[in-house]
C-alpha cells in the first residue's frame, strides 16, 4: 500500500533530464461550475514526453465550498493519437502518499502501456496532502528507532502511544491550518470530481493501484455515473475491519516471504543463492535483537538496525518478485540480508519503515484505517495472533505499521472501517496477484463481491499489484479500459 522505493525508482530511473519550465497555476471553482485549465510544460517532465502541468483549487472542506481553498497539482500526457482519443484516464499509484503528478510527468511514457497512451490523455495528480499539492508536513520519522515497534509490555505500548500523539501533533502544527483534519479519502474522492470538471469531461476512466483502489471505490460510491471504466488493482477491502486487516495482511506477507526464500535459495541472481534463506533470516533477526547491526552507508535510514527494524523492511521489499517494469525488489532484499549478515545493514536501514518520515501516509491512513485499539491487552492479543500466523516475519506488515502510527492519533478518524456499497456503476475490473504481500487476494475477492457486475482477474504471480508484476494483466487492463469489455478469462500469468 505505501509508496515503496519501487515508485521512487520509477521517477528516478525514467525521469531523465527534466525541463526547466515550471508549471503555472490556475483556479477552479467547486463543481458544478467549470473553468478552463491552463496547462504549461512540467518542470519534472521526462525528455520528449510532452508532459503538461497545472494547478486547480478545491475547498479545504467540502462542507464549506466557499471557504478556504487548497491546491491540487495535476500532470497530463496528451493522447498520442488525437484522432481516436477516448478521453482522460486518471491514475493513482497508491500509498497513501504517492505523488502521481510527478510519476506521470517524469515516467508515464515508459510506465503506461502504449495502447493507453494512444487513446487517452494520461492524468496524474497529487491528492490533497501530498507532493506539490497543498501538503502535510510533519516532524522527524513516524516510527522512531528509540521506541519499540512491537511492544511487549504496557510501558512499551504507552511509549508507542506517546510517539503517535507527538507525531500527529507535529503534523497538525507544521501543516497548513486544518489540513490534517481534511486529508480523508472521501474529500480526496470529491477532489477527483473537481479534476473531472477541470478536464471538461462528462465521465473519466480510472486506474488505481493499492490505496488508489480505495480512493477509486470511494469515487465510484459517490459518483457512479461519472465513470466510464475503472480498474482497481491490488484492492483494499474497507469492510474487513482492523483485526482482519492485520491478520490477513500478516499472513499473506509471511506466505510471500516463504516464496521469496525458496526463490532466493534457488536463483543465481540472489546474493543468498544456495543457502537456507529462512535460517539466515532467523539468525540475522536474532543477532540484531541482541546487538543492533551498523548501517554506516545508510542514505537517510537509521545508523543501526535492530530486529524490529529489519522485520519492517519486508512490507517494502517483498513488493515485486519479477517486475515487468523494474529490477526485482526481491533481489534488493537478498542483497540487503547478505550485506547485513556481513556486518553492514545499510540497505535494510534505507528500506525499513523505522526512522523514515511518514507525513501524508500517516495522516491519511489514520483517517481511513484506524486501529481502534482498546489498550495494551488488545494490542498484545492482536500482535500475538499475527505472530502465530507469521512465525518467521513476526507479524510485520503495513497494518502493524499503521497500528503504531495511529495508536494515539490526535484527530478522530472521519472515515472509519465500513463496507463500500457501490451500485449503479458500469462494469469495474478488479485485479490482484495470487500472492500479494500488501493487499491479499481475499481483499480483491471481497471488493469484487461488493461491486455488482464487476470482474475479477487474478495473475498467478507473487508481488504487489498486477500492474508492476504481470505483463498479461497489464495488457488485459489496457484492453478493458479502451473497450469497456471485461476479460473473458479469470486468470492470467506473468
Amino acid at each position: 500500500m505505501r509508496r515503496s522505493r519501487l515508485l521512487t525508482l520509477a521517477v528516478a530511473t525514467l525521469a531523465g533530464v527534466a525541463t526547466a519550465t515550471s508549471p503555472s497555476p490556475s483556479a477552479l471553482a467547486a463543481p458544478p461550475a467549470t473553468s478552463a485549465t491552463s496547462w504549461s510544460p512540467c518542470f519534472h517532465a521526462g525528455p520528449g514526453s510532452g508532459a503538461q502541468c497545472a494547478d486547480i483549487k478545491v475547498p479545504l472542506s467540502w462542507d464549506d465550498r466557499h471557504g478556504r481553498t487548497i491546491t491540487l497539482s495535476l500532470s497530463r500526457l496528451p493522447a498520442l493519437d488525437q484522432k481516436h482519443r477516448i478521453g482522460s484516464l486518471l491514475m493513482n499509484f497508491g500509498g497513501p502518499g504517492g505523488a502521481g503528478a510527478e510519476i506521470v510527468a517524469a515516467g508515464g511514457r515508459n510506465l503506461v502501456p502504449t495502447s493507453l497512451q494512444n487513446r487517452f490523455d494520461i492524468i496524474g495528480f497529487d491528492p490533497r496532502g501530498i507532493g506539490t499539492s497543498t501538503a502535510v508536513t510533519c516532524g522527524g520519522p513516524g516510527l522512531s528507532a528509540q521506541v519499540p515497534a512491537f511492544p511487549n509490555s504496557p510501558a512499551q505500548f504507552a511509549a508507542i502511544q506517546r510517539q503517535s500523539a507527538a507525531y500527529g501533533t507535529s503534523c497538525v502544527k507544521n501543516s497548513p491550518p486544518d489540513l490534517v483534519a481534511h486529508v480523508d479519502t472521501v474529500s480526496a474522492a470529491r477532489d477527483m470530481d473537481a479534476i473531472r470538471v477541470a478536464l471538461g469531461e462528462k465521465k473519466v476512466s480510472y486506474l488505481g493501484l493499492s490505496y488508489g483502489t480505495y480512493l477509486g471505490q470511494t469515487f465510484a460510491r459517490l459518483y457512479p455515473h461519472r465513470i466510464r471504466t475503472m480498474v482497481l488493482d491490488g484492492a483494499i477491502d474497507h469492510a474487513v475491519g482492523p483485526r482482519d486487516f492485520l491478520y490477513q495482511q500478516a499472513s499473506s506477507l509471511s506466505d510471500v516471504f516463504g516464496r521469496f526464500a525458496s526463490w532466493c535459495s534457488a536463483s543465481t541472481s540472489c546474493a543468498l543463492h544456495g543457502q537456507n534463506v529462512v535460517k539466515v533470516w532467523d539468525d540475522l533477526v536474532a543477532r540484531a535483537a541482541r546487538t543492533p547491526i551498523p548501517a554506516p552507508n545508510a542514505q537517510g535510514g537509521a545508523t543501526t538496525v535492530d530486529d524490529q527494524a529489519i522485520q519492517l523492511v519486508l512490507p517494502n521489499l517483498l513488493t515485486a518478485s519479477s517486475s515487468v517494469l523494474f529490477p526485482s525488489t526481491w533481489t534488493t532484499l537478498g542483497d540487503g540480508i547478505a550485506r547485513a549478515q556481513a556486518g553492514d545493514a545499510s540497505v535494510l536501514a534505507d528500506n525499513s519503515a523505522i526512522g523514515q518520515p511518514q507525513d501524508a501516509y500517516a495522516a491519511i491512513s489514520c483517517q481511513s484505517f484506524p486501529p481502534q485499539l482498546r489498550g495494551y491487552a488488545d494490542a498484545a492479543a492482536r500482535l500475538a495472533h499475527a505472530r502465530a500466523i507469521s512465525p518467521h516475519t513476526g507479524g510485520a506488515s503495513e497494518a502493524w505499521m499503521m497500528t503504531d502510527l495511529c495508536a494515539s492519533w490526535p484527530l478522530p478518524a472521519s472515515d472509519p472501517w465500513a463496507p463500500q456499497r457501490i451500485p449503479g456503476t458500469p462494469p469495474i475490473l478488479v485485479t490482484s496477484t495470487r500472492y500479494d504481500p500488501a493487499t491479499p487476494l481475499v481483499w480483491a475477492q471481497g471488493v469484487h463481491r461488493e461491486i455488482p457486475n464487476s470482474g475479477l482477474l487474478v495473475a498467478d504471480v507473487a508481488g504487489h499489484t498486477t500492474f508492476f508484476n504481470s505483463a498479461c494483466a497489464r495488457a488485459a487492463q489496457a484492453d478493458y479500459l479502451i473497450t469497456g469489455n471485461l476479460p473473458t478469462t479469470p486468470t492470467c500469468g506473468a
